[in-house]
């Protein structure tokens, strides 16, 4: 039920801040989507991996497969669907101690909130580039082959 509720959270955060990209109608139902999908998709590789950073890049690669796809169907920039999906997985709460800590001069729990902050960042950008790259790679063979496919007819 916890899963549930916490899925369901992560779309009317995501359609929040889809909101702020002044999205309306269908797009910004989509982007709440997004949100939901990535957060349902953390969730179940956290089953199944116990791996904090495997599981932050997987559940990104998702977002951002589902971004890249929803953009190219509805003629919009792939950052305004891919923003609004991986919002829920935006490290707030361990940066905020992280900060808290450090002005405390607590350098033991500044360091460790701070580690897993910047993995969680890093795991982010490296599913952002996994993903948008594969994404990239198989739109150029797809517009190779069919070019290849045209010449051969003539």
């Amino acid at each position: 039920m916890q899963e549930i509720i916490q899925i369901a959270a992560s779309f009317i955060g995501s359609l929040g801040f889809a909101a702020l990209y002044n999205l309306h109608g269908k797009k910004l139902w989509i982007a709440g989507v997004g949100g939901m999908i990535c957060w349902g998709s953390y969730l179940g590789f956290l089953n199944l991996i116990q791996n904090g950073f495997i599981t932050n890049l997987l559940a990104t690669v998702v977002a951002t497969a589902y971004a890249e796809v929803m953009a190219r169907v509805q003629k919009t920039p792939v950052t305004v669907y891919l923003i609004s999906a991986i919002i829920p997985m935006v490290p707030g709460g361990t940066l905020y101690y992280t900060m808290n800590y450090a002005i405390a001069k607590e350098w033991d729990l500044f360091y460790r909130y701070g580690q897993k902050t910047l993995m969680i960042a890093a795991a982010m950008a490296g599913g952002i580039m996994i993903a948008s790259s594969l994404f990239q790679m198989y739109s150029q063979i797809r517009v190779y082959y069919k070019k290849r496919k045209s010449c051969q007819k003539t």
